[in-house]
């Protein structure tokens, strides 16, 4: 357990009278009313700070005055990070700011290590797990960073059981800076063909063990991709288009932590017969309490669906509904003919597909203020789920992929929250 109190630094005494008589200096006197203001700061102001004095250094660097901070401060989620270099990630700002071609930020500096494909595979609570590889792809190091502090620890693999084949799928990390101070990384392991392992990582014990239950047979793509923490728990969904969701092969599973025990997690309904069996992962992720999916079932379906799991996990609820036809009369470029070869009374039919992803749903307690943020070709919009409005926000350059293409997924969105958290 964290200590429920403990005295911080001292800030030295000061005598005289002069000084004293100043507000500045009362505060600077009082340490415990100065630690009170500095707990309601922002962590960009907290690190600026640390430079005042070698006593407020030791203030805000103090692991209780760390977890104090994290545990009353809700700081917002104010950028994603894009893939953009191999050292190098995009910011997309989300406090309304218009960027061209969006901010390109170094987060890790591996100069001496020199490496090679590097990745942020998931983002926490303020802290991300990434990872590169220098001689193999199949060979990776994994990193914990907090990008606000500069701080990264690399976290060692999980040894091997001797069970046969052992082969890292994900590894996800598992942080809520309200409950503990301390995060876990989850890494999934394929010990045989559709079975696989779970080890866990405590940054408290600093050391792996082995999860006391095994995980349910899954689909073969179902752990490809960190897991999503919610309600203190990791989600995996399959994320590839399929058309198992009907016979439930365990596509949708998740591990909670404290009891380490693997459940599945309720399979979204059809919305329409059984005719519509080929789908896709149009959208999976957290943002402030809420677990968002959008299965996307028809590309050229002018509509989708936002839904929201239920914190009981008994069913998927439908928050939203989104009309792609307001966005694509605005915006032409999103929409892609293709001509049919089927001809009706001699004409060739025109079809089309919208071409789009989502980003991040961003659900608030004030429903007027709730939105999504949409990639479409070169460009990322805001679109306000109750006044079904939109503002472009950034402009990308073009993808590699083609002009006017689609470069960027829900996967490959990472959110930014600004944390003190120690790694």
């Amino acid at each position: 357990m964290f200590p429920v109190s403990r005295k911080l630094p001292r800030v030295s005494d000061r005598n005289s009278d002069d000084k004293a008589s100043k507000p500045s200096s009362v505060i600077a006197n009082n340490n415990d009313l100065l630690i009170q203001i500095l707990l309601c700061l922002p962590v960009k102001s907290l690190m600026s700070f640390k430079s005042v004095s070698k006593c407020w250094l030791s203030i805000i660097s103090d692991p209780f005055f760390i977890h104090k901070h994290s545990r009353q401060t809700r700081l917002p989620v104010s950028g994603l990070f894009l893939p953009a270099t191999n050292a190098e990630f995009k910011f997309i700002f989300l406090d309304g700011r218009k960027v061209t071609s969006g901010e390109r930020i170094k987060i890790l500096d591996f100069d001496v290590n020199n490496p090679t494909g590097l990745k942020i595979e998931q983002s926490c609570n303020g802290l991300l797990c990434c990872s590169n590889w220098r001689w193999s792809r199949h060979n990776r190091t994994y990193y914990i960073n907090n990008p606000s502090t500069k701080q990264s620890k690399v976290i060692p693999k999980p040894q091997s059981t001797g069970n046969g084949l052992f082969v890292v799928c994900s590894m996800s990390l598992a942080f809520n800076p309200f409950k503990s101070p301390h995060y876990k990384v989850v890494c999934v392991c394929g010990n045989s063909p559709n079975q696989y392992q779970i080890h866990i990582f405590d940054s408290k014990t600093d050391s792996w063990k082995i999860s006391a239950g095994d995980l349910l047979p899954a689909s073969y793509d179902t752990f490809s991709r960190p897991g999503v923490f919610w309600n203190g728990s990791l989600h995996w969904i399959s994320a590839s288009e399929f058309s198992s969701w009907i016979s439930k092969s365990k596509s949708f599973v998740y591990f909670d932590i404290e009891q380490e025990l693997v459940k599945e997690l309720p399979v979204p309904p059809l919305p329409f017969n059984d005719d519509w069996l080929a789908r896709k992962m149009g959208y999976f992720g957290e943002y402030k309490g809420h677990l968002h999916l959008v299965p996307i079932y028809n590309q050229s379906s002018t509509f989708f669906d936002i839904l929201e799991m239920d914190i009981e996990y008994r069913f998927w609820n439908v928050k939203y509904r989104v009309d792609m036809e307001i966005l694509a009369t605005s915006y032409p470029e999103m929409i892609r003919y293709d001509n049919d070869s089927n001809n009706v009374d001699g004409v060739a039919a025109s079809l089309y597909n919208f071409e789009f992803s989502i980003l991040l749903i961003r659900e608030e307690e004030k429903e007027e203020e709730s939105s999504l943020v949409i990639h479409l070709p070169d460009k990322t919009i805001w679109y306000n789920l109750k006044e079904m409005r939109f503002t472009k926000t950034h402009d990308l350059s073009p993808s590699l992929l083609g002009q006017g293409s689609i470069q960027y997924a829900w996967f490959d969105a990472h959110q930014y929250i600004e944390s003190l958290a120690l790694v």
